[in-house]
């Protein structure tokens, strides 16, 4: 009765891990898009750096072919315009996590 007892307790720790890995992994693409405008706001000495440009631009590729085309027509790399599109990720992402 108590080694029953002893792994209910370790199945529910294991199942309560779990779930925080899973909320973890749901949560790491809103959280990669916060960084993104994060340095982008910091970063404000013009355009957008190509390699932070590039990241961003292999991050929403597979996301969305619209906001993929907004980011390779600014060939500026103007910082509003890159802002503009991770916002409108941001608005792909968030129901996601809601439902899940």
């Amino acid at each position: 009765m108590l080694s029953d007892a002893i792994d209910e307790i370790h199945r529910e720790f294991q199942a309560a891990a779990d779930r925080r890995d899973q909320e973890a992994r749901r949560r790491a693409d809103v959280k990669r898009v916060d960084d993104f405008l994060l340095d982008i706001i910091e970063n404000q000495r013009g355009a957008v750096p190509a390699p932070l440009m590039d990241e961003i631009t292999r991050f929403v590729r597979p996301l969305s072919r619209k906001l993929l085309r907004a980011l390779n027509r600014n060939v500026t790399r103007d910082p509003v315009r890159v802002l503009d599109v991770l916002f409108d990720v941001q608005q792909l992402l968030l129901p996601r996590l809601m439902v899940a």
